[in-house]
């Protein structure tokens, strides 16, 4: 069964435009699921428990499949077409609001998914 990892990363949006934090430097969350809706639902479950736990901070669920690993047909197209659930939890801040300084602030907020 195919691997992927989750991580959540601090993310933005004014508008139509998304800035957000590298994937690096977050703790991941490994999964094994077979098919597209598997992924869909792990990322809901996984991107819900956050925002539960995390009220107010403003991410995207970053889905990577394992290296060399087998993944289902027409992943790539529903990770890069947004079709996997992926920025639910990506809130719209005021075109005012610098993106570094928002970003660091929901990175304190996630401060036990990042990596120390």
């Amino acid at each position: 069964m195919p691997t992927y990892t989750l991580a959540a990363i601090p993310a933005a949006s004014h508008g139509s435009l998304i800035s957000c934090s590298s994937p690096a430097r977050y703790k991941k969350t490994w999964i094994e699921v077979a098919d597209l809706a598997g992924i869909r639902a792990a990322v809901a479950e996984y991107g819900t428990r956050l925002h539960d736990n995390y009220q107010g901070a403003s991410f995207l669920v970053s889905v990577t499949p394992e290296r060399g690993g087998d993944h289902p047909e027409r992943f790539s197209e529903a990770r890069w077409k947004g079709s996997l659930g992926t920025e639910h939890w990506i809130r719209v801040i005021p075109e005012d609001t610098p993106f570094k300084a928002y970003l660091t602030q929901v990175e304190a907020m996630l401060a036990h998914e990042v990596r120390s």
